[in-house]
């Protein structure tokens, strides 16, 4: 059976039309019950404005809390750093992004604690990821909207709805599994033998040599030391295939999307050749598209794809995101067969 997507070109994405797809899908029907309704928002790098414009979240803002509810903005912390890696410089970056409460009717909220360091496992028993690091304060959530702002992405060819909730949700210790095969390591040339990294460790496995400090097999993946580190010193192994990031993405996002009422949307807007993570404002690979919206992530990744994958494959010729899109489906997550409904309002 096919999904159904519905779609808004750019022009038409209004109050009143996001407003009729919300009564269409059902999905506002479903929140009556729920006691807390997430929006799940990037809200853009330091130096990059290709970020999802506030005034878009506040239409769905405004939609829901027209039911009598109180949504707030969901995040979590980076694995890189930069101003986004802690919860304080992040939400002050998100204001100076124009994610205010007097621009979207809505509080911030980073899930996973002061620096990405807390999360909650969750079992999962799958081909990759046996127990994911999930944000911890997710499980506060029973309903999410997840916003996503549709480009090109290095690791996995792009970046909708799927990867928005994947990596965006999980924890640090979730984002370096999806990544890197291996633990962090320390640069012993960069390490002064500071011993912040000891006071962050939620495993005690760190110790300090002559050296340099040293991480040992008690590491638990949670990469905070990665953020803590004054001097840089401590790395990732960006060595994970692009075809295991993308599987478990998918088994990430499984585990993020199970047990939550959901509805998926994908700006197809300023499409960029990388990420919103990118620390500069990267001019856009086609013309804008427009909105898609679908209860089904994989069904609206999969339309959005259909009509990007002509410039994203010829930036990207050595991946094949649709690895991830079928992974997905073939785990329940969704369809890759879907139904078109253009909203005319």
């Amino acid at each position: 059976m096919k999904s159904i997507v519905y779609y808004l070109p750019t022009s038409k994405i209004t109050t009143n039309s996001i407003r009729q797809i919300l009564i269409d899908t059902r999905f506002l029907p479903q929140l009556v019950n729920a006691k807390n309704i997430g929006i799940k928002v990037h809200f853009g790098e330091e130096g990059n404005n290709n970020y999802l414009e506030p005034r878009y979240v506040q239409m769905f803002v405004n939609e829901i809390k027209a039911l009598g509810k109180k949504p707030t903005l969901i995040e979590t912390s980076t694995l890189y750093r930069g101003r986004r890696q802690n919860r304080d410089s992040h939400i002050k970056l998100a204001f100076e992004h124009g994610f205010t409460e007097d621009n979207v009717n809505a509080t911030i909220k980073i899930l996973d604690g002061a620096r990405g360091e807390a999360f909650e496992e969750t079992m999962v028993n799958l081909n990759y990821i046996q127990k994911a690091k999930i944000a911890q304060k997710l499980r506060d959530y029973d309903a999410v909207v997840n916003l996503a702002h549709f480009k090109g992405h290095f690791v996995v060819g792009f970046g909708g709805v799927i990867k928005n909730i994947a990596m965006g949700l999980s924890a640090k210790g979730g984002k370096l599994e999806m990544h890197s095969q291996t633990k962090p390591y320390v640069k012993t040339d960069k390490c002064i033998n500071c011993e912040t990294c000891i006071s962050t460790c939620p495993a005690d496995a760190i110790t300090i040599s002559k050296r340099s400090a040293i991480i040992d097999s008690n590491c638990i993946g949670c990469a905070s030391c990665v953020a803590i580190c004054p001097e840089n010193a401590i790395k990732i192994n960006w060595n994970e295939s692009s075809i295991l990031t993308q599987k478990k993405m998918a088994e990430y996002a499984l585990a993020i999307i199970r047990n939550r009422i959901w509805l998926h949307c994908n700006f197809a807007i300023r499409i960029t050749p990388n990420c919103d993570c990118m620390d500069r404002t990267e001019n856009p690979v086609m013309p804008d598209i427009g909105l898609f919206i679908s209860l089904d992530p994989v069904a609206c990744d999969q339309a959005v794809w259909d009509r990007t994958k002509d410039k994203i494959n010829k930036l990207y010729p050595q991946i094949n995101p649709e690895i991830l899109l079928t992974y997905c489906e073939r785990l329940g997550l969704g369809t890759r067969q879907y139904e078109i409904c253009e909203i005319k309002k």
